[in-house]
């Protein structure tokens, strides 16, 4: 942890998780105070970064930019037949790429 402020958060762990936290944190030369931090911190911005994309998403479908459940599922169960289907498209009519939307 870079940060030196920083403020005590008391948790409670299984008896069988607390051991196996010192154990990494031996076997890792941290301590187990580091690890639970990092953890802490890895997973804040993980549900952040999720949240952030479904928000996103959301604003996607009510822009009428998604792909219909039936059409990407039949899509995908034809891979590897012989019949492989095309890819689905968007509901607007429009193709995108993977990074862009129409606008």
């Amino acid at each position: 942890m870079l940060n030196t402020r920083s403020a005590t958060f008391s948790i409670r762990l299984k008896p069988e998780t607390r051991k196996r936290l010192a154990k990494l944190a031996k076997a890792s030369g941290r301590s187990s105070n580091f690890l639970v931090s990092d953890a802490v911190e890895s997973y804040v911005a993980d549900q952040e970064r999720m949240l952030a994309e479904m928000r996103q998403a959301d604003r996607q479908v009510e822009a009428g930019h998604y792909v219909p459940h039936e059409d990407m599922k039949a899509w995908l169960l034809s891979w590897g037949t012989d019949q492989e289907l095309p890819p689905p498209k968007c509901v607007c009519g429009k193709n995108h790429d993977d990074e862009a939307l129409c606008r």
